[in-house]
């Protein structure tokens, strides 16, 4: 809008209040009030904008919100809007102050239009402030005050328009909208919530392909960025006819339409991926599952599993790993007033009999078939890659090996140093075999510890001063750190083995004891006792370059 107060414009130029084309009061008031999200009006007032009719090849969105609540503003340089005042012969201005239903009614409507749609949530405001240009006519300005308030009360609003004389000023139309919707005073919009909205369910996010897109600015609480134009997941594909697989056959890209020409004309493109961080997807990201585009605008999702892609649906990929869009321009017309949904229609009947067709189609693909397993082959890739790593690290030279030394015998190879708790019972289990363990007593009884429960039960006895115990629990780790972090309970868990007691990283005291290989911990008022192999008597670890100085290979 111009520097100028609005007000003084008004009276400089002598406005006046116009009658408006209108239906309903009840009716407008229900279409509008059936809009989902607040920023539909961005939706419906950046597609007017976009419409080839139009020709504009620069758009500016731009937001904010002050006390008079949310402020969105849309301004584009293209042809404008001309004003007749007549209705028998309406000018687009005409039309989009009108309440009517332009769109049934018989009058021409532009590429996007869709029962003046735009227009209507406008009217759920505070205020409407319209400055537009048409080639050869005056500039007009235009001010709806309350039209909401007006609207809730069964009234009219009745815009005031002013016009100018201003053959020099270039052809445009900028729409500013105060408190949209009145009753939302919430926090402000974020950039990233906008722009999200915008690449994912308006003009800006086109699906199709489009000759001369214009440049579409963002402007959000100051913050200004440059959309990239059309759907963000979409851009970097190089789009063929047919069913195809990425070069790791991680990915399959699908475009594909009906056979006969006799069918409704309905495209399922997109991709259904094993790697959704790849294309950023996710489902707070308006970006997965399937979505229905008319003529390129993604609107809203279809239901996968209505339409029989169980397969999709459940896991293969599964719906946060797909990205697919139906694109139909027939389903236009069957979209309801928020344009969230379909109506209940024959044409709706058969889009989605068109649209099963279509996706069975890609699950009974060889190509989908083979995409399935690809997580089946890159995880035996990756088993294979584990086994060969693993097995090249065991038989390194600097490999640490846990052997037993008894006087006068050859070192005796247990395994090497235990990796992981497993290895520690495997240890534990070798030492009690060869009777190598410093207690009076320890039988193994049971391995709870596999599924869940105490690690081990055992009979045990530690010295021969020492009570016997039946069933004993013992809780078995590779390094002793901290043992609240496990979620055990002293009084149920008072006995731990380990491997090795690691000075770095250990959040709890150790009090040593007469046997080097004992430690004591309190917790809770009780006496936690810790046994750690690696200092038991005659227990050594050395590399495999030790060992073959001692005369022992492995």
């Amino acid at each position: 809008m111009t520097g100028q107060n609005f007000g003084d414009i008004l009276k400089a130029a002598g406005s006046k209040e116009i009658e408006v084309a209108k239906n309903e009061v009840a009716i407008f008031k229900h279409f509008v009030q059936e809009r989902k999200h607040p920023l539909d009006l961005v939706r419906e007032l950046l597609a007017n904008s976009g419409a080839r009719e139009v020709g504009a090849t620069r758009i500016e969105i731009s937001y904010t919100k002050d006390r008079e609540g949310h402020i969105f503003e849309v301004q584009d340089n293209g042809c404008g809007m001309n004003f007749t005042g007549n209705q028998a012969l309406p000018g687009r201005l005409d039309r989009f102050l009108g309440l009517g239903m332009s769109g049934i009614v018989g009058q021409k409507s532009d590429e996007f239009a869709w029962k003046g749609l735009g227009a209507k949530l406008a009217y759920q405001s505070k205020r409407i402030e319209i400055e537009t240009r048409f080639t050869g006519h005056p500039l007009y300005e235009v001010r709806v005050n309350e039209p909401w308030d007006t609207i809730k009360r069964n009234l009219i609003p009745k815009p005031r328009i002013s016009e100018h004389q201003e053959p020099d000023a270039a052809s445009h139309t900028t729409v500013r909208v105060i408190g949209h919707p009145p009753h939302r005073q919430e926090q402000p919009f974020s950039m990233e919530e906008i722009k999200l909205f915008l690449l994912h369910r308006t003009f800006a996010g086109f699906t199709s392909h489009r000759d001369t897109p214009p440049e579409i600015v963002l402007s959000v609480l100051g913050s200004v960025e440059t959309l990239p134009f059309g759907f963000p997941e979409f851009r970097q594909v190089q789009w063929r006819d047919g069913i195809w697989p990425s070069d790791d056959g991680r990915t399959l890209f699908v475009n594909i339409c009906p056979a006969s020409s006799k069918k409704m004309r309905v495209r399922l493109k997109g991709l259904l991926t094993w790697n959704p961080h790849t294309y950023s997807l996710s489902l707070d990201s308006l970006n997965t599952g399937l979505i229905l585009s008319s003529k390129g605008i993604p609107y809203f999702n279809i239901d996968l599993e209505e339409l029989g892609a169980r397969g999709i649906t459940h896991a293969n990929p599964g719906i946060e790993k797909t990205c697919l869009v139906a694109e139909c321009d027939e389903i236009h017309t069957e979209m309801n007033i928020s344009r969230s949904d379909l109506v209940d229609s024959e044409k709706t009947v058969e889009f989605k009999n068109v649209l099963s067709d279509l996706l069975g189609e890609l699950e009974r693909s060889s190509e989908y078939l083979q995409f399935r397993q690809a997580p089946k082959h890159a995880k035996k890739i990756a088993t294979a890659d584990a086994l060969a790593a693993e097995k090249l690290r065991i038989e390194q030279d600097d490999q640490t090996w846990a052997v037993l030394k008894r006087p006068g015998q050859p070192p005796l190879v247990l395994m090497r140093e235990p990796a992981n708790e497993t290895e520690v019972t495997g240890l534990l289990w070798k030492l009690e075999a060869l009777g190598a363990l410093p207690f009076a007593q320890f039988q193994t009884l049971g391995y709870p510890g596999a599924t869940s429960g105490p690690d081990i039960f055992a009979h045990f006895r530690e010295d021969q001063s020492s009570e016997p115990g039946r069933c004993v629990v013992f809780e078995l780790e590779r390094n002793f750190y901290n043992y609240k972090a496990h979620g055990h309970h002293s009084s149920q868990y008072p006995r731990i083995i380990c491997w090795d007691i690691p000075t770095s990283g250990r959040k709890v005291r150790l009090n040593g004891t007469n046997k080097e290989y004992k430690y004591t911990v309190v917790m809770d008022d009780y006496q936690v006792h810790v046994f750690v192999l690696r200092k038991m008597p005659n227990v050594d670890v050395l590399t495999r370059v030790q060992l073959r100085q001692q005369g022992v290979n492995i």
